[in-house]
């Protein structure tokens, strides 16, 4: 039976503490504070690994996109000040903890019964600021974190 792998990294990602109370969107937004968007990628076949029994090793690539109202002013150097800015960054890494702390313990979306994910892991260790939107109030920073996910497909194996 297959399974719609977007479906099962949104049901997913519904559990990651910093994602479950926000909007998710998927290949959408209309951005606000706190919102996420999930991005897929295309994967090139030639990453396709074939073995002799007929299962294929595959990678699914998808990037979460993270909104985050953001702060012109500058840092206040008060003892336990911690600036709107660096406490969003924190939220998002903490996304990317969760992820690699769902890998460390095989936690992992289910792709169905032909599908056994080898290893999940976000492609860098600190998220990435793609821009900042000056032309909407609150100005909006957009983060990003990309994850693959590398996975067995056994649909067409020969023997077992």
């Amino acid at each position: 039976m297959s399974v719609d792998k977007n479906q099962a990294v949104i049901e997913f990602l519904l559990q990651c503490p910093q994602i479950m109370g926000s909007p998710l969107y998927f290949n959408f937004i209309n951005a606000e504070d706190n919102d996420k968007q999930i991005i897929t990628a295309s994967s090139d076949v030639y990453l396709n690994k074939p073995y002799i029994d007929g299962s294929v090793l595959k990678r699914y690539t998808f990037t979460i996109l993270n909104f985050k109202s953001i702060s012109d002013s500058a840092l206040v150097t008060l003892p336990g000040y911690i600036g709107e800015n660096v406490d969003d960054l924190a939220d998002v890494q903490a996304i990317i903890d969760w992820v690699k702390e769902q890998n460390d313990l095989h936690n992992y979306p289910d792709f169905g019964e032909d599908c056994k994910v080898e290893r999940m892991e976000p492609t860098a260790n600190d998220p990435n600021l793609e821009g900042i939107n000056s032309e909407v109030t609150p100005m909006l920073a957009m983060y990003s974190v990309s994850i693959e996910i590398d996975y067995m497909d056994t649909s067409k194996m020969i023997w077992r």
